[in-house]
């Protein structure tokens, strides 16, 4: 940042000769597989959070950044209401720190709608200004403590839960960043798709998070292995001249 603003009044150059800047990292975030996250999500349902297991569910399933999911009002949602359920959605991104990332359109799936159902729910006289997320305060009622939300400001997003987020990662054994749950382990879904959804900008990007790729690059080369072939399509513990094959003439 500061480099930024020094080149935009064309200080930099002066500068740049005595400055040794830090190594950029390329290892930065790492996906969650399916059974870390099926513990946290156990874990955030015994937090006293209401909102932070509907939270989670929108960002593993759409691959929203925490901000963009905060950012989100009523009316960059379109959803299908039946008798009081929400049965089919999208939403749109209204801002992302990437272009593309910006109006991006991405379909909610029948967990985030069932989510979202119970989440909406909460709040009356609601406007298509309103946060979807809104600041709100949490109380703890009755012997089983149960926690109630209270002093509900529809007009500001609500914070973050970085104490919260602590105490979930602890419950679960697990060391996860909110970041991380952008990241999809599943091999069916094209690394194309995960671009388009999380709002990345190249493939580049998309290497960096290459962890994401690992278990259907794994599957590969199981499959390779069980095919009796190597990688240029010769069989394993055969002469490559009597195996190799052929075109006809």
């Amino acid at each position: 940042m500061v480099r930024q603003i020094l080149k935009a009044f064309g200080l930099w150059g002066a500068l740049s000769d005595c400055v040794r800047l830090l190594r950029e990292r390329h290892d930065a975030g790492r996906s969650i597989p399916r059974e870390d996250e099926s513990k946290l999500m156990r874990a955030i349902s015994e937090s006293k959070s209401p909102a932070m297991l509907p939270f989670f569910i929108l960002s593993v399933d759409t691959g929203l950044r925490a901000s963009e999911g905060r950012a989100l009002c009523r009316r960059d949602l379109a959803l299908e209401w039946r008798d009081g359920v929400i049965v089919a959605g999208r939403l749109i991104v209204p801002k992302s720190k990437t272009d593309a990332g910006t109006g991006r359109v991405v379909p909610l799936t029948r967990r985030v709608c069932a989510a979202l159902t119970l989440w909406l729910s909460r709040f009356a006289n609601t406007d298509p200004e309103s946060y979807i997320f809104p600041c709100h305060k949490v109380g703890l009622s009755g012997n089983r403590r149960a926690p109630w939300i209270w002093d509900v400001r529809l007009d500001q997003t609500i914070g973050e839960w970085k104490k919260t987020c602590e105490r979930v990662r602890g419950t679960a054994g697990l060391n996860y960043r909110w970041h991380d749950l952008r990241l999809s382990e599943n091999p069916n879904i094209s690394e194309e798709t995960i671009r388009s959804l999380a709002g990345h900008v190249s493939h580049r990007m998309l290497e960096r998070y290459s962890h994401i790729r690992t278990r259907a690059k794994e599957e590969a080369i199981r499959t390779l292995d069980q095919s009796g072939f190597d990688a240029e399509g010769h069989r394993i513990g055969h002469s490559a001249a009597t195996e190799k094959p052929h075109l006809a003439d």
